[in-house]
């Protein structure tokens, strides 16, 4: 799943990984001549295109900085989005000790969500990781019995075979 994630929604996980990554080499460039960097194979064109010298190129403050909402969407849409993620990469990133506002997308400071709409959130969340752990596991059950049917193998035949 995790996997399958990364590679149909590579611009929402690997692209914020690409501009942190060039502006971490781009800042211990200041302090040294020359760095080697080894880093994997998606990532080496992405930092090419992002390696534009200042003021134009990325640093800390653009890597950093959560990305601007798309018109007409609502919080609840946001709230969904988030359920999908954690159900498909199985997390519980609420679960962590450092998470403190678990909304920075809706709003950076948790102070200024009133009581009643940070419950309201909580719910909506809990409700679609609810609903789309179940549409998960119906879909890994019918794989499961897919694969029990078939034998749990697949007949493997060799080129040279005639």
């Amino acid at each position: 799943m995790e996997t399958a994630t990364k590679t149909f929604f590579s611009h929402i996980f690997l692209t914020p990984k690409d501009i942190y990554m060039s502006a971490l080499l781009k800042n211990v460039l200041k302090a040294c001549y020359s760095v080697l960097a080894y880093v994997g194979h998606p990532h080496v064109l992405p930092i090419q295109k992002y390696w534009i010298p200042p003021p134009d190129g990325v640093n800390f403050t653009t890597a950093c900085t959560i990305p601007k909402r798309i018109m007409n969407e609502t919080d609840e849409d946001l709230i969904e989005k988030q359920a999908i993620f954690d159900v498909l990469f199985n997390s519980r990133i609420w679960a962590d000790i450092y998470v403190t506002n678990p909304f920075p997308y809706i709003e950076n400071d948790i102070t200024k969500i009133p009581k009643e709409d940070l419950d309201i959130f909580k719910k909506t969340f809990y409700i679609n990781t609810k609903k789309y752990q179940a549409f998960r596991d119906k879909i890994l059950d019918g794989l499961k019995k897919k694969k029990i049917e078939d034998g749990g193998y697949a007949k493997i035949t060799r080129l040279t075979d005639k």
